[in-house]
């Protein structure tokens, strides 16, 4: 019961605890020594977390990364429904600063034909639902840790108090013991001088 608890805690506490992390924003954004076209957002989750969360909903499409450039992660020649029927690169970088992280994410339908707003609303559509459905996934995640954490810390604090009730356990039984062997000197007869 305490856990169902704890579950249905950490399934709610996102949506009363988060709003909105950041707007998202259009620009450019370095690799390398050339600037590609980014939709980026900056949110209020750890750097670890924020990539964990963004490598699993990409495992989860069946999508396989070809080769990281940059500090971009960059997914060739994909077909991933959530983002564009027609196949393109996907490329995205999580920056961390001040416990604040951000991220940025670009789509190629070509060579250095970089999705924008202006020349595909569409794709530029789903990328901002992305980033936006993202934010309530992580803070779902950091719940379900923070959950797991206080879970953990009861945990042991129950083995703590499991280990030091069986030793009173164990001490009572000595106890037990050494009264019956004093009662059995007690009772016994007295010898004979």
């Amino acid at each position: 019961m305490q856990l169902m608890k704890i579950l249905f805690i950490a399934l709610l506490v996102p949506f009363f605890t988060f709003g909105h992390g950041g707007t998202i924003k259009e620009g450019n954004e370095k690799m390398g020594k050339t600037k590609v076209w980014c939709f980026s957002t900056t949110l209020p989750f750890a750097k670890d977390v924020t990539i964990e969360t963004i490598e699993r909903s990409l495992a989860k499409a069946n999508l396989k990364r070809s080769t990281r450039k940059k500090k971009f992660m960059i997914y060739r020649g994909i077909s991933w429904r959530k983002i564009s029927e027609n196949k393109c690169d996907f490329y995205y970088k999580v920056k961390s600063k001040g416990g604040k992280t951000t991220i940025y994410i670009a789509v190629s339908k070509g060579y250095d034909n970089f999705v924008t707003t202006q020349n595909d609303d569409e794709i530029a559509g789903n990328i901002k639902d992305y980033l936006d459905d993202l934010e309530h996934v992580i803070s779902h995640e950091v719940a379900i840790r923070q959950k797991e954490a206080e879970l953990k810390k009861i945990e042991m604090k129950n083995a703590e108090a499991n280990k030091k009730l069986e030793q009173s356990k164990k001490e009572e039984a000595e106890r037990a013991k050494e009264i019956q062997t004093m009662k059995k000197v007690q009772t016994a007869p007295a010898p004979v001088k």
